[in-house]
């Protein structure tokens, strides 16, 4: 078996996760790195990943401000509420998919789409500086049952 002569880190020339090329250029280089250098790229990447879901804090769907985090048990959803509309006048509604609001202007009604479905019955809202918030329970997959096996 001849011995391979290509670099051992070659993998290490293209990030697997993202498809694009690291700023490594040799092994040489690698092994001089600065660590601020190393700081400063997985910043990057970091920035780069969650751009889609912390930066575009509004919706094509809705004209309303919104953003959803998703914990073990819960699905919490913030939403801003324009300054003009009094909180008190706001009417929430919630079902397994979808987060309908009444009461922001003249006939006016927004729906805002839920990533997972939520159990409606146990949800819950606050309205804290111009923030509306609903945590809402996640519905479970259900508990195992025991199935009788007919043998033939």
């Amino acid at each position: 078996m001849s011995p391979n002569k290509s670099n051992p880190l070659d993998w290490m020339n293209e990030d697997p996760f993202f498809k694009k090329k690291l700023s490594l250029k040799s092994l040489e280089e690698q092994w001089k790195l600065d660590p601020s250098q190393i700081d400063g790229y997985v910043e990057k990447i970091i920035k780069e990943a969650t751009a889609a879901t912390s930066s575009s804090f509004t919706n094509e769907t809705s004209s309303l401000q919104f953003e959803h985090l998703d914990t073990h048990n819960y699905l919490i959803t913030k939403i801003r509420i324009p300054s003009g509309i009094h909180p008190e006048s706001i009417w929430a509604q919630i079902n397994r998919t979808q987060i309908k609001l009444s009461g922001l202007g003249k006939d006016h009604n927004e729906i805002i789409p839920l990533p997972i479905p939520v159990n409606p019955d146990q949800s819950r809202g606050t309205y804290k500086q111009g923030s509306l918030q609903f945590r809402m329970p996640k519905m479970s997959a259900g508990k195992f049952r025991d199935i009788d096996i007919r043998y033939l």
